[in-house]
Protein backbone atom coordinates (compact mmCIF):
# COMPACT_ATOMS: atom_id res chain seq x y z
CA UNK A 1 0.00 0.00 0.00
CA UNK A 2 1.50 3.13 -0.84
CA UNK A 3 2.59 5.63 1.63
CA UNK A 4 0.71 9.13 1.68
CA UNK A 5 3.32 12.24 1.38
CA UNK A 6 2.87 15.51 2.76
CA UNK A 7 2.28 17.07 -0.19
CA UNK A 8 -0.78 14.16 -1.37
CA UNK A 9 -2.77 15.77 1.86
CA UNK A 10 -2.28 19.25 1.20
CA UNK A 11 -3.40 18.51 -1.96
CA UNK A 12 -6.32 16.82 -1.42
CA UNK A 13 -7.23 19.23 1.83
CA UNK A 14 -6.10 22.54 0.03
CA UNK A 15 -7.59 22.41 -3.82
CA UNK A 16 -6.57 24.68 -5.99
CA UNK A 17 -8.96 27.98 -5.91
CA UNK A 18 -9.08 27.38 -1.99
CA UNK A 19 -8.45 30.94 -0.34
CA UNK A 20 -6.07 31.46 2.28
CA UNK A 21 -8.44 31.24 5.08
CA UNK A 22 -9.92 27.80 4.11
CA UNK A 23 -6.18 26.54 3.54
CA UNK A 24 -5.41 27.45 7.00
CA UNK A 25 -8.38 26.09 8.55
CA UNK A 26 -8.08 22.57 6.47
CA UNK A 27 -4.31 22.43 7.57
CA UNK A 28 -5.05 23.50 11.32
CA UNK A 29 -8.14 21.12 11.82
CA UNK A 30 -6.17 18.03 10.15
CA UNK A 31 -3.04 18.61 12.29
CA UNK A 32 -5.55 19.17 15.69
CA UNK A 33 -7.54 15.85 14.63
CA UNK A 34 -4.67 13.29 13.62
CA UNK A 35 -1.35 14.21 15.79
CA UNK A 36 -1.54 12.94 19.20
CA UNK A 37 1.03 14.14 21.54
CA UNK A 38 3.89 12.25 22.21
CA UNK A 39 4.30 11.15 26.30
CA UNK A 40 7.11 9.24 25.94
CA UNK A 41 8.95 12.52 24.11
CA UNK A 42 7.53 14.63 26.38
CA UNK A 43 8.92 12.75 29.41
CA UNK A 44 12.43 12.06 27.57
CA UNK A 45 13.37 15.02 25.26
CA UNK A 46 15.93 12.84 23.14
CA UNK A 47 13.19 10.91 21.66
CA UNK A 48 11.80 14.26 20.59
CA UNK A 49 11.39 14.78 16.50
CA UNK A 50 10.99 18.07 14.53
CA UNK A 51 10.85 16.47 11.42
CA UNK A 52 7.82 16.89 9.91
CA UNK A 53 7.62 13.71 7.46
CA UNK A 54 8.46 11.87 11.15
CA UNK A 55 5.54 13.51 13.01
CA UNK A 56 3.06 12.99 9.59
CA UNK A 57 4.38 9.40 9.72
CA UNK A 58 4.17 8.49 13.59
CA UNK A 59 1.44 10.82 14.02
CA UNK A 60 3.02 11.60 17.14
CA UNK A 61 4.84 15.27 18.21
CA UNK A 62 5.21 17.55 21.00
CA UNK A 63 4.66 20.87 20.32
CA UNK A 64 7.95 21.79 18.28
CA UNK A 65 6.18 18.84 16.19
CA UNK A 66 2.86 19.99 15.37
CA UNK A 67 4.04 23.27 15.11
CA UNK A 68 6.83 22.42 12.48
CA UNK A 69 4.50 20.19 10.72
CA UNK A 70 1.69 22.79 10.49
CA UNK A 71 4.52 24.92 9.11
CA UNK A 72 5.56 22.52 6.87
CA UNK A 73 1.93 21.68 5.52
CA UNK A 74 1.57 25.70 4.82
CA UNK A 75 4.28 25.81 3.27
CA UNK A 76 3.11 23.32 0.54
CA UNK A 77 -0.06 25.21 0.27
CA UNK A 78 1.63 28.12 -0.56
CA UNK A 79 0.99 30.23 2.75
CA UNK A 80 3.66 32.46 4.60
CA UNK A 81 4.19 30.54 8.36
CA UNK A 82 6.27 31.06 10.90
CA UNK A 83 7.26 28.76 13.91
CA UNK A 84 7.00 30.68 17.40
CA UNK A 85 9.07 29.63 20.53
CA UNK A 86 8.56 31.00 23.62
CA UNK A 87 7.15 30.90 27.04
CA UNK A 88 3.61 29.42 28.14
CA UNK A 89 1.05 28.80 30.73
CA UNK A 90 0.82 31.44 34.15
CA UNK A 91 4.82 31.54 34.04
CA UNK A 92 5.89 33.92 32.11
CA UNK A 93 9.70 33.50 32.81
CA UNK A 94 11.87 32.76 29.70
CA UNK A 95 13.32 29.21 29.98
CA UNK A 96 11.17 27.62 32.49
CA UNK A 97 7.99 26.51 30.65
CA UNK A 98 9.18 26.08 26.71
CA UNK A 99 6.50 25.94 23.86
CA UNK A 100 6.19 26.61 20.22
CA UNK A 101 3.04 27.42 18.36
CA UNK A 102 2.63 29.30 14.90
CA UNK A 103 1.81 32.33 13.00
CA UNK A 104 0.51 32.26 9.57
CA UNK A 105 -0.12 35.61 6.93
CA UNK A 106 -3.75 35.19 6.01
CA UNK A 107 -4.43 38.08 3.29
CA UNK A 108 -1.08 40.02 4.09
CA UNK A 109 -1.74 40.00 7.89
CA UNK A 110 -0.34 38.00 10.49
CA UNK A 111 -2.82 35.33 12.41
CA UNK A 112 -1.77 33.87 16.02
CA UNK A 113 -2.48 29.90 16.24
CA UNK A 114 -1.23 26.93 18.48
CA UNK A 115 -2.14 23.50 16.91
CA UNK A 116 -0.69 21.49 20.39
CA UNK A 117 -3.02 23.22 22.71
CA UNK A 118 -6.17 23.52 19.99
CA UNK A 119 -5.18 19.53 19.51
CA UNK A 120 -5.78 18.63 23.08
CA UNK A 121 -4.63 18.15 26.97
CA UNK A 122 -2.39 15.87 28.75
CA UNK A 123 -3.74 14.31 32.28
CA UNK A 124 -2.05 15.75 35.34
CA UNK A 125 0.38 12.83 35.64
CA UNK A 126 1.37 13.15 32.14
CA UNK A 127 0.38 9.89 31.32
CA UNK A 128 -2.59 9.94 28.58
CA UNK A 129 -3.41 12.50 25.95
CA UNK A 130 -7.02 13.28 25.32
CA UNK A 131 -7.90 14.80 22.04
CA UNK A 132 -10.29 17.43 22.64
CA UNK A 133 -10.52 20.22 20.05
CA UNK A 134 -10.28 23.66 21.44
CA UNK A 135 -11.32 26.88 18.87
CA UNK A 136 -9.81 28.98 21.12
CA UNK A 137 -6.36 28.73 19.61
CA UNK A 138 -7.43 29.13 15.96
CA UNK A 139 -6.51 32.75 14.72
CA UNK A 140 -6.72 33.88 18.46
CA UNK A 141 -6.42 37.88 18.90
CA UNK A 142 -3.55 38.77 19.91
CA UNK A 143 -4.61 40.85 23.43
CA UNK A 144 -5.98 36.71 24.34
CA UNK A 145 -2.47 34.98 23.11
CA UNK A 146 -0.70 37.06 25.08
CA UNK A 147 -2.46 36.08 28.30
CA UNK A 148 -0.77 32.80 28.01
CA UNK A 149 1.56 31.96 25.09
CA UNK A 150 5.41 34.31 25.51
CA UNK A 151 7.67 34.93 22.50
CA UNK A 152 11.01 34.99 22.75
CA UNK A 153 10.74 37.93 19.90
CA UNK A 154 7.89 40.40 21.22
CA UNK A 155 7.54 41.18 17.38
CA UNK A 156 5.56 37.80 17.65
CA UNK A 157 2.98 38.92 20.10
CA UNK A 158 1.18 40.92 17.19
CA UNK A 159 0.25 43.30 19.65
CA UNK A 160 0.28 47.22 17.55
CA UNK A 161 2.29 48.57 19.95
CA UNK A 162 4.92 46.24 20.17
CA UNK A 163 5.61 45.33 16.04
CA UNK A 164 4.81 45.99 12.95
CA UNK A 165 4.24 42.49 11.81
CA UNK A 166 1.33 42.95 12.66
CA UNK A 167 0.44 44.97 9.67
CA UNK A 168 2.42 43.15 7.43
CA UNK A 169 5.40 45.16 7.40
Amino acid sequence: MRQYSIEDLVTKLCPPGTLEHQKVKAIFNWVCHNIEYDLEALKNTKLSSTDPAEIFKRRKGVCSGYSCLFEEMCRVAGLECAQITGGCGENKIKGKSRHSWNAVRINKEWKLLDPTWAAGYVNSDRTKFFFKYDEKYFLTDPKVFIEDHFPDDSKWTLLPETNQVARGA
